[in-house]
């Protein structure tokens, strides 16, 4: 049976320049939650009243908080010493997280870009600078 005017049976959305359906495609199937969440810390955390420092370096600020699946919190420092703070909580981190940000596809590739790698290591920047506000 043939019909004057036939239909498509599927539909292509349609796709931008530099679209990929690959990539779109993972970006859909991926999950909202990931296994390790991070953000930065840029302030001093206290706990108990104790200001927090790097073993290493000595750092009291500037940290790069984990947090995984079992709810355990490491702190990171630009040194890139790294250990696990059980006195920290999943709930401590929700506190300390903003918005979701751009997401990594691992947790070298946050630090390196946020210069928890140890390339930075003592580099500190004022309290009140911003990112971007330089001329």
């Amino acid at each position: 049976m043939t019909t004057n005017n036939p239909r498509p049976r599927v539909v292509v959305p349609g796709m931008l320049p530099g679209d990929d359906p690959l990539l779109r495609l993972q970006a859909e199937a991926e999950p909202d939650t990931s296994r390790i969440r991070v953000t930065t810390h840029v302030d001093p955390i206290a706990i108990s009243g104790i200001t927090v420092m790097c073993l290493q370096c000595g750092a009291r600020r500037d940290w790069m908080v984990i947090c995984d699946v079992p709810g355990r919190v490491f702190l990171r420092c630009r040194c890139a010493h790294q250990w696990h703070e059980p006195e920290l909580t999943r709930a401590d981190f929700d506190l300390m997280i903003g918005d979701p940000g751009q997401k990594y596809p691992s947790l070298d590739a946050v630090a390196r870009d946020t210069g928890h790698d140890g390339t930075m290591a003592g580099t500190y920047l004022p309290d009140a600078l911003d990112a971007g506000t330089w001329g």
